[in-house]
């Protein structure tokens, strides 16, 4: 029989029973008997050594109750010793095995040994989950604990179609040096050129078979293999992978199920700050207006249906402008006055504008004015045509145009005499390239005059330079002979090259005003009074009309 202090006073005594199964409480009545709670009787059991047997608290409350009541004697069991209990679960399916452990109570607990006849008498032979049985008989007890676990089939996975385009980034302000945000920076449009790839095809894949903790093998489905859609327009398969598509034209790409196509034309229904600039592979088409200070770019054609205002646009094909041009600068004599406030066109092939007011426009090809070019310098490798043939509009007032083969307006200048250059007979390109040939020739030929002057002077003085240095000097002195050789031979191709056009003519349909110029080749010619339709060509004794 235990005793303890905390039971002193209260005639209670708590011990086992001769099997040492059970816990009894023997109760003796007192005169003056000490009441206890349960929670003190609780401690007691834990200090006589009784804290790991079942001991339910109702059990303890039923006897504390019956020692308040009584007047006699009694021995009653409150507890007992309980074993710890094992089950093990098999999932239908034969893949997943569970185990739950009720822990012991002063009991025998739950050795490796019985999980493992009880996995076997399941008849699992794989997937066991060694770590988490140990583990769990270390904490003595466990809930619906997966400790094996079967390898399910993995399918084969189906034809992958990957997009190898850029993925367009989120549209934010650039931020300039000063750290200003640049709304007119945004980033730009998604495109691709030709030859650029734009989706690749895998192979469907092998499925790999499972096995479940029967060890049953579980049968796996291979992968499908799909082709490509048929009708993708603006692709092509590459001549050496055909699981990779190429873009056969610059454009915009657009993924669609099994394929990517490529549209050549983006559209979109203006350009402004909302848009922020925009640079693109392939063409173009806007169907309203160019905001101010905007700049666009394409590599083939750029359509705008509204008007272009103080806006840059730049085409490796043609520029069409439903409406007009407009800048807020003007161009003297070719010399461009405030140029970014000026509209500036610049394609490689034609150029079609309504009007133009202050607008600088270069074209590789012929340049169509439909009714008024103001104060604007234009430059086309082709033709200049201002206003319709026998029609009332196409004025050529101020500014300056050039075209290789013939320049054709109704009226050129204005009863003002505002000074209006026209110049036709030479390829402006090919001009331009003589007069950058010029500049930089002239420029070698400054450096080379300098060094002259050092090496000779070196020469006269013996050791007033350090002899590496002079020899460095003598090694540039001989790489500028060779570049002004070539630059003069690359000046003399290019004049030859520039033989004025026999056919090349200046055509006005009504009036050329008092103030205009006209320029044939290197002949000029000054309007010095108003002339009705006249056509300015080259004779022998210079410019006739």
């Amino acid at each position: 029989m235990e005793k303890n202090h905390l039971l002193d006073g209260t005639g209670l005594t708590l011990q086992l029973t001769p099997d040492g199964q059970s816990l009894q409480a023997q109760f003796t009545p007192l005169v003056q008997r000490r009441a206890l709670e349960v929670s003190q009787l609780q401690e007691a059991l834990i200090e006589l050594g009784f804290g790991e047997l079942f001991v339910p608290p109702e059990a303890l409350e039923q006897l504390l109750q019956k020692c308040a009541v009584t007047p006699l004697g009694f021995t009653q069991r409150i507890g007992e010793r309980r074993d710890a209990t094992l089950a093990v679960q098999l999932s239908d399916d034969a893949m997943t095995a569970t185990m739950t452990i009720q822990p012991a109570c002063g009991g025998r607990t739950i050795t490796f040994e019985e999980v493992e006849k009880e996995l076997s008498r399941l008849g699992v032979v794989c997937g066991i989950l060694y770590d988490e049985i140990r583990g769990a008989l270390a904490a003595g007890k466990a809930s619906r604990l997966v400790i094996a676990q079967g390898t399910p089939p993995v399918p084969g996975e189906d034809s992958q179609f990957i997009s190898l385009i850029p993925e367009m980034a989120e549209q934010v302000p650039l931020l300039s040096d000063d750290e200003t945000a640049d709304y007119r920076n945004l980033g730009d449009i998604v495109s691709v050129g030709l030859g650029d790839p734009v989706m690749r095809r895998t192979r469907p894949t092998q499925g790999t078979p499972g096995v479940n903790l029967l060890g049953v093998e579980l049968p796996a489905t291979d992968g499908v293999d799909i082709p490509f859609a048929e009708n993708l327009t603006g692709i092509a398969c590459d001549v050496e992978d055909g699981d990779l598509l190429v873009a056969a034209i610059s454009g915009y790409p657009v993924i669609v199920p099994h394929g990517v196509i490529v549209d050549p034309v983006f559209k979109l229904k203006r350009v402004d700050l909302s848009t922020g600039n925009l640079h693109f592979k392939g063409s173009l088409e806007i169907s309203g207006d160019v905001s101010e200070g905007m700049e666009v770019a394409a590599t083939e054609n750029i359509t705008v249906g509204g008007l272009v205002e103080a806006a840059r646009l730049k085409a490796g094909g043609d520029i069409v402008v439903q409406g007009g041009v407009i800048g807020h600068g003007h161009a003297v004599q070719g010399r461009m006055v405030s140029r970014q406030e000026m509209a500036q066109l610049e394609a490689g092939g034609a150029v079609t504008v309504q009007f133009a007011e202050n607008a600088a426009i270069t074209a590789g090809g012929d340049i169509t004015i439909g009714e008024l070019a103001m104060q604007s310098d234009l430059t086309s490798g082709g033709s200049i045509l201002v206003g319709e043939r026998g029609g009332r509009k196409g004025h050529i007032i101020g500014g300056l145009c050039r075209a290789a083969t013939l320049v054709h307006a109704v009226v050129i200048g204005s009863h003002a005499g505002v000074p209006t250059v026209i110049e036709v007979g030479v390829d402006p390109a090919l001009n331009r390239k003589l007069e950058m040939v010029q500049e930089t020739l002239a420029g070698k030929q400054r450096q080379m005059d300098e060094l002259t002057k050092t090496i000779a002077y070196v020469q006269e003085n013996p050791g007033s330079m350090d002899p590496g240095l002079f020899n460095l000097k003598q090694r540039i002195y001989t790489k500028y002979q060779g570049e002004i050789a070539e630059l003069t031979g690359e000046k003399k191709r290019l004049q030859k090259r520039m033989e004025i056009n026999a056919q090349a003519r200046v055509e006005v349909e009504r009036d050329a005003f008092l103030g205009a110029q006209i320029r044939i080749g290197s002949s000029v010619t000054q309007i010095e009074e108003d002339l009705t339709s006249p056509t300015f060509t080259l004779g022998e004794d210079g410019i006739t009309y």
